[in-house]
């Protein structure tokens, strides 16, 4: 009997000892498969060099010395390990390749990239750089919103990038490649204090420019504030102003465009008790008299001149400043 015990208590520790084997086994497999899938995720890196970037920054010419991407594929811009943008390949031609910019990461880092810069390129995933909820939802949005089903989806066979770059040249002479220019700015606008001396108030202000030719635009622009305390105190008055200019766009360094223009304003001014006597606060004629020549003082019709800055700081958006006889102000403007 008490045999037959040792030999089931040998045989029980034998089974325990390798169950516990087993175990441990494999979760010590599965913490090295982890491992060895995350670092199975590191990129392949590859250095090349940006040799032209368009005036929109939509589209980069880069070399494909290592040739370690191919004709349709995703890859990724990165500087300092940390991600800079998301593009397509929309060409490959003797080394070099022609890739369209589909989303920014770091606009920080964007600003940063010159001709002749060098960067590293992931081809597909990026998904080391970034969590797993964000390579899901990125990857999706990629799918979805930048597909190619065709190379005519982008680009003309017959060119590279006939969108505004090309390997060989340029296909048209505009600075601005899109027709329209919508902004929207704070100014300071010229007029007149209740005691006749010159002032200037905030104004809001939209403008919408069109490129009739290569760099030449015409713009209307609306603006409307309300001066308080004018023409006498108690009474406001809505100032209007409406401006058309033609302008032509320049060249200027840091991804800037100057536009000197000339044109014709007009300013209106209504203030409904300017000049009517109040029965509740009498006022003598001559004071309402010198409301009512106030008041038209601030109107005018006039030839305006000045300059506009356009600075891109992403692709399709500006930040705007106005330097004229009209207006001096500042806020963003988007082409499309």
């Amino acid at each position: 009997m008490f045999n037959a015990l040792k030999t089931a208590s040998y045989l029980l520790f034998g089974i325990l000892l390798t169950v516990s084997n087993l175990f441990g086994q494999s979760v010590i497999d599965e913490v090295d498969d982890s491992s060895s899938n995350f670092a199975a995720d590191a990129p392949s890196l590859a250095t090349e060099r940006i040799e032209r970037i368009s005036q929109s920054k939509r589209i980069f010419i880069i070399t494909n010395a290592n040739a370690s991407f191919d004709k349709g594929d995703f890859i990724s811009l990165v500087l300092g390990n940390e991600l800079v943008s998301r593009a397509i390949v929309a060409k490959i031609h003797d080394g070099r390749a022609g890739i369209k910019i589909v989303k920014i990461y770091s606009l920080k880092l964007w600003n940063t990239l010159r001709n002749a810069m060098e960067v590293q390129i992931i081809r597909g995933d990026d998904s080391y750089f970034i969590n797993l909820k964000k390579r899901r939802k990125k990857d999706k949005d990629d799918a979805g919103a930048t597909l190619i089903q065709d190379e005519e989806d982008l680009f003309n066979e017959k060119t590279l990038l006939e969108d505004d770059l090309s390997l060989e040249d340029n296909k048209t002479n505009r600075l601005i490649k899109q027709d329209n220019v919508i902004s929207a700015y704070v100014g300071r606008i010229e007029a007149q204090d209740q005691d006749g001396n010159s002032a200037r108030y905030n104004q809001i202000n939209a403008a919408w420019a069109y490129q009739l030719e290569d760099n030449i635009f015409v713009e209307g622009s609306y603006g409307q504030n309300v001066i308080k305390d004018f023409p006498s105190t108690g009474l406001d008055t809505k100032l209007t102003n409406l401006t058309f200019k033609a302008k032509y766009a320049f060249q200027a360094p840091f991804y800037s465009f100057l536009l000197p223009y000339v044109g014709f304003q007009v300013v209106n001014a209504d203030s409904p008790g300017a000049g009517v006597q109040d029965s509740s606060n009498p006022v003598s004629e001559e004071d309402l008299a010198n409301e009512s020549a106030r008041l038209e003082d601030i109107k005018k019709n006039t030839v305006v001149f000045g300059v506009t800055l356009l600075k891109r700081l992403v692709p399709g958006w500006f930040f705007r400043a106005d330097l004229g006889s009209d207006i001096i102000g500042g806020g963003f403007a988007l082409e499309f």
